[in-house]
């Protein structure tokens, strides 16, 4: 009797034992997984600032290859400079048949709610954590050609995600000149169909970011593909 007693006993405290040990498990793993959380978000919000802090500085290396059509590196060490400003427009400029629009007609209000993105030469990897970039093999911006921008999906071209077929944007380049576009696709890709860069003849601006919008693993094989045709007539360049 004694001896089942003691067997109680011992085998009571081996399970208290296990509890214990697995709750301090436990605890470790959500200690641990709290502070790869901490990293991750620490280092997307270092991503997000360090992405629309450079827009910043892009925007002043802008404004000065306008004035003088020339280079203009945003920052001292960098190895590329902006080739053109892409705006997102709020309120559509009217779109009437034979008329030439006027993009400077939308009030200075309006503009003032309209995303600006600032776009690099070179779609580098480095490159694109500072804003959407160009890539060099396509079109030059504004001519006749497939012009392709890419960007990153979780910063610059996050807003893709709500653009719609008959959105409008302003693509202004070095020489000053704006041609108003209008979005007529949006596709989802692999990323080896390179057709959505293929050449066609035409005047075309193409925005490419990876998919889905979502994702918690970057570099996923899907793109998703805004294509836009100009609404104004583009010369060759």
């Amino acid at each position: 009797m004694t001896t089942i007693k003691i067997d109680q006993a011992h085998t009571c405290c081996t399970a208290q034992a296990l509890q214990r040990t697995a709750q301090r498990y436990h605890i470790g793993i959500t200690v641990i997984l709290f502070i790869l959380g901490a990293a991750f978000l620490a280092q997307g919000g270092y991503m997000q600032a360090k992405a629309y802090f450079a827009q910043y500085l892009i925007e002043q290396a802008w404004q000065q290859t306008l004035k003088d059509q020339q280079h203009h590196k945003p920052w001292s060490w960098a190895d590329t400079h902006p080739v053109a400003k892409l705006e997102f427009i709020t309120v559509p400029v009217k779109n009437v048949a034979g008329e030439q629009r006027n993009l400077q007609s939308n009030s200075i209000s309006d503009k003032a709610h309209n995303p600006t993105l600032y776009v690099l030469s070179g779609a580098s990897g480095r490159n694109l954590a500072f804003g959407p970039a160009k890539l060099l093999s396509s079109a030059k911006v504004n001519s006749l050609g497939n012009t392709v921008i890419a960007g990153h999906r979780d910063t610059h071209f996050a807003l893709l995600k709500g653009t719609q077929v008959g959105q409008q944007m302003i693509l202004q380049n070095a020489a000053g000149v704006e041609v108003l576009y209008q979005v007529n696709a949006i596709q989802v890709v692999h990323e080896s169909d390179l057709s959505v860069m293929a050449e066609t003849g035409q005047a075309q601006l193409t925005l490419v970011t990876c998919y889905p919008f979502d994702s918690l693993v970057a570099g996923g094989p899907m793109r998703y593909v805004v294509t836009a045709v100009p609404l104004d007539k583009v010369e060759a360049i």
